[in-house]
C-alpha cells in the first residue's frame, strides 16, 4: 500500500532513519564505554524495543507501571521504572511484575516510599531493586544533598525486602538551553555531580552498581563517562522539531512524521488539514524553548501550521499550491507525545507501508 492510500490522519515510521538512529545511539555508547538503556516513553511499541535490544541494549526504561506491565508481557526482562512508585495498589501491581521478569528496578526519594514497598516486598522471596533519584538541576523530583542521599540509601539496605542498586537521574533542564555549549555543560554537570555522588557512597560503604542519566540532547554531548554505567535516551529513535531547534538532530535524521489531508481552502493564504491537537499534540516546545512558533514542520512545502484545533489544523502560507485532498507530511514537535495520540503506526520504506505496528503502551499512565 502506498502511503497516499492511508486514511489521515496517521502516524509514520521511515524504516531506514530509525534503524540508522538506533545504530549510532548504540555504536555511540559502545565507543563510549557505557549500557544504552532506551527509554521506550518516546515509541510506546515493543517491537521498536526489540529493534533497539538487537542492537545491543542492555534494557529499557519505562515512566510508568503500566508501561512495564505491557513490555513485561512481550517478554522483555530488564526493565527500569524511572518514577517513584507510592499506594498500595500500585505496589501490589509491582510486586506481581517482580515475580514475572528477570530484572527490575524502581525510583524513590523518601523514607516514605521506601517504608511502603519494604512492607510488601520484606520476606517476599525476591526483593525489590530500588534506584535513588537524584535531582541534577531540573528541580523535578528527587535528592541532591549526600547526606540525605547517604541516609535513605542506608535505610534502603537496613530493609530485608528492598536492595540498593544505585542512583539515576534526567538533566531535563537540557531542554531550555539556546546554544549547544548550554547542552554540553548542562551534560558535563550532569556526569560530574552523578560521579561524585556515587564516589561519596562508596567511600561511605554504599556499594554503587549503576549510575544511570540521560536524555537524547545530552547523550550527544557528552564528553567523558568514566564512572557512569548507563544512560537513557528516548527520544532518538524518533527525533522531532524539538530535536531539531536544539541543534541536536538534522531535520533528514527525523523518523517520525503524521500524515494529513488538506480538506479546505478557505482562502488564499489559509489552507485546513485533517490533523488538529488530537493528531499533532500542542507541544511548541519543552520547558520554556521559544524556537518553534509552529505546530510542525510541513515537508517539501513552504508553510507554517500556526494554529490548530481538535480535528483542525490551520496551514498559513504565502501564495504556497494546495489542493484539496492533497497528502502532507508533518514532523511533529514533541515525538513522544504525538506517538501517544495513535493506536498504531505505519513503518514505511520509500513512500510504501511495510507494516502497521501497534502502539501498545499508549494511554498508560499509572
Amino acid at each position: 500500500m502506498n502511503i497516499n492510500d492511508i486514511d489521515t490522519p496517521a502516524l509514520l515510521i521511515e524504516k531506514a532513519k530509525i534503524k540508522d538512529n538506533i545504530i549510532k545511539m548504540q555504536n555511540l555508547c559502545n565507543q563510549k564505554g557505557v549500557k544504552l538503556r532506551p527509554h521506550i516513553k518516546t515509541h510506546k511499541m515493543p517491537s521498536i524495543a526489540r529493534m533497539q535490544v538487537e542492537a545491543g541494549a542492555s534494557g529499557i526504561a519505562v515512566a510508568k507501571l503500566s508501561e512495564a506491565e505491557i513490555f513485561a508481557s512481550e517478554g522483555f526482562d530488564d526493565i527500569q521504572i524511572a518514577n517513584i512508585i507510592i499506594g498500595d495498589k500500585k505496589i501490589e501491581r509491582l510486586f506481581h511484575l517482580n515475580n514475572k521478569v528477570r530484572e527490575l528496578s524502581v525510583s524513590v526519594d523518601s523514607f516514605e516510599v521506601v517504608s511502603q514497598l519494604n512492607k510488601r516486598f520484606q520476606n517476599s522471596g525476591k526483593e525489590m531493586n530500588v534506584m535513588i533519584e537524584i535531582d541534577s538541576g531540573l528541580g523535578r523530583s528527587g535528592l541532591k544533598e549526600k547526606a540525605e542521599i547517604f541516609k535513605l540509601a542506608k535505610a534502603i539496605e537496613e530493609c530485608n525486602g528492598l536492595k540498593f542498586k544505585g542512583i539515576l537521574t534526567h538533566a531535563g533542564q537540557v531542554y531550555s538551553a539556546n546554544t549547544f555549549d548550554e547542552i554540553r555543560d548542562i551534560a558535563k554537570y550532569e556526569v560530574s555531580f552523578m560521579i561524585d555522588i556515587a564516589e561519596f557512597l562508596r567511600n561511605n560503604g554504599i556499594d554503587t552498581l549503576i549510575v544511570s542519566i540521560g536524555s537524547t540532547p545530552a547523550a550527544i554531548a557528552y564528553d567523558l563517562l568514566n564512572g557512569i554505567t548507563e544512560i537513557r535516551p528516548g527520544n532518538y529513535v524518533f527525533y522531532d522539531m524539538i530535536q531539531v531547534s536544539l541543534g541536536t538532530a538534522k531535520l533528514n535524521e527525523c523518523a517520525l512524521s503524521v500524515i494529513s489531508t488538506v480538506i479546505s481552502k478557505p482562502s488564499n493564504d489559509r489552507v485546513i488539514i485533517d490533523a488538529g491537537s488530537k493528531a499533532l499534540h500542542t507541544d511548541k516546545g519543552a520547558h520554556g524553548n521559544d524556537k518553534i512558533k509552529t505546530y510542525g514542520y510541513v515537508l517539501n512545502k513552504t508553510c507554517s501550521i500556526l494554529r490548530l484545533s481538535e480535528e483542525h489544523g490551520f496551514i498559513f502560507h504565502n501564495g504556497e499550491e494546495f489542493k484539496i485532498g492533497e497528502k502532507v507530511r508533518i514532523i511533529p514537535n514533541h515525538a513522544c507525545a504525538v506517538c501517544n495520540l495513535f493506536d498504531f503506526a505505519y513503518l514505511i520504506e520509500e513512500n510504501e507501508v511495510k507494516e502497521r505496528i501497534e502502539v501498545s503502551a499508549r494511554g498508560k499512565v499509572t
